[in-house]
């Protein structure tokens, strides 16, 4: 069977699925996201999928490298679509609180896990046990603020610090990657891969955000469809030959258009996309978890992982968010909000596989806190989001 035809087939199932699903979940006041990662758990090929292909005979549900292109596609555009609607202000009204946030969030997690798994389980695996555990998944984020249509300084403070922490997750992942290939690790080194990075970061968003708008402004109404797609692929090609995720070059992008005066054009077609592809990447991550190789020990680590996660993004990030919105309830209401993980620590753990950092045991674990605390997270912020951060 040709796999591009079964690929497509398998996406058209996963969206049916995950927006029946969605529609349930939004019933009992839960983000529709939870519908999305139970859908791909469910017709997953660990699960239904399983006895379907048993069925028919062959792999009709399968994950294979289309359904993940289709995924990366859609987590882009997801993280896009949230820098083009909330543009650069969050960044510049939340300021050193937002971006201090952010890096307590993505260092304390981090640093307890090392401390707390290095006895056990050695330097290589608890440095990507750790990193694993610092960004927040601003898919999970985006999703709920723009179901929700939120907007404030809570809100601010929220897409600032989550876009912020992928960059200090970053430069958390440069520096284990020098350690685990064995490359120069003095201080002097690490510290000037560390402003490298951040300089480059710094230097890419003020050139996109000042440079963008103004061609696009410029541009006829004819191209602008497909303007901003080259745009913001041309971006994520030339961000992740520097090193970076292609969340933070697609979050960029989004910031940098959503200063012209077309932003709102490219809002209808960014919305457009996403009301076909925007649940897929959720799906695709429920249809990674395989319960069945769920024994007592990964349960454990997962459950473990999950504590250390919550809790230190917690300590991490509500310090700072209390100092900026001067209210307990909004400030926690954001530190909930920050909890889910996702894509981030899911990349950063396939790398700790490939570098033979991870055993298969503590990769699972990986996955199953990031399916936990986006689940615990995302239910915990919007059942309060609406009471304490509307502005």
């Amino acid at each position: 069977m040709n796999p591009i035809i079964l690929a497509l087939f398998d996406v058209s199932i996963f969206i049916l699925l995950a927006e029946i699903l969605s529609s349930l979940v939004q019933k009992y006041s839960l983000p529709k996201l939870i519908g999305e990662l139970l859908a791909g758990m469910i017709i997953g090929p660990y699960a239904l999928g399983s006895l379907l292909n048993q069925l028919v005979g062959f792999s009709l549900i399968s994950i294979n490298s289309y359904i993940e292109f289709l995924a990366e596609f859609s987590v882009i555009l997801l993280i896009f679509a949230s820098g083009l609607e909330h543009g650069i202000a969050p960044i510049k009204s939340s300021g050193i609180l937002g971006f201090l946030g952010a890096t307590f969030g993505a260092l304390l997690p981090f640093l307890a896990a090392y401390y707390f798994y290095m006895p056990s389980f050695g330097l290589d695996s608890s440095l990507i046990l750790g990193a694993a555990m610092g960004a927040t998944s601003l898919a999970a984020v985006a999703s709920i603020i723009e179901e929700e249509k939120l907007k404030g300084k809570g809100i601010n403070f929220m897409v600032s610090a989550a876009a912020s922490d992928d960059v200090v997750d970053l430069l958390l992942l440069s520096v284990i990657l020098a350690i685990l290939q064995g490359t120069s690790t003095s201080v002097t080194s690490i510290s000037l891969k560390i402003i490298t990075l951040v300089v480059i970061w710094l230097v890419i968003l003020t050139v996109s955000v000042i440079l963008v708008p103004k061609i696009t402004d410029r541009l006829s109404d004819k191209y602008i469809e497909e303007f901003p797609l080259a745009v913001l692929f041309g971006l994520t090609l030339l961000m992740v030959s520097l090193g970076y995720s292609p969340i933070i070059s697609a979050f960029v992008a989004g910031v940098a258009f959503a200063n012209s005066i077309k932003s709102e054009k490219i809002k209808e077609i960014s919305n457009t996309l996403l009301s076909v592809f925007g649940p897929l990447f959720f799906v695709y991550i429920g249809a990674e978890v395989n319960f069945l190789t769920l024994n007592l020990n990964t349960l454990l680590l997962s459950l473990e992982l999950t504590a250390i996660a919550t809790v230190f993004k917690w300590l991490g990030i509500f310090p700072f968010a209390l100092a900026y919105l001067r209210n307990v309830k909004a400030a926690n209401t954001v530190a909930f909000g920050m909890v889910p993980r996702g894509e981030t620590g899911l990349v950063i753990a396939s790398i700790g596989l490939s570098y033979n950092a991870l055993n298969l045991e503590e990769f699972e674990g990986i996955v199953f806190m990031s399916l936990f605390t986006t689940l615990i997270g995302s239910a915990l912020f919007k059942s309060y989001a609406k009471k304490h951060l509307v502005s």
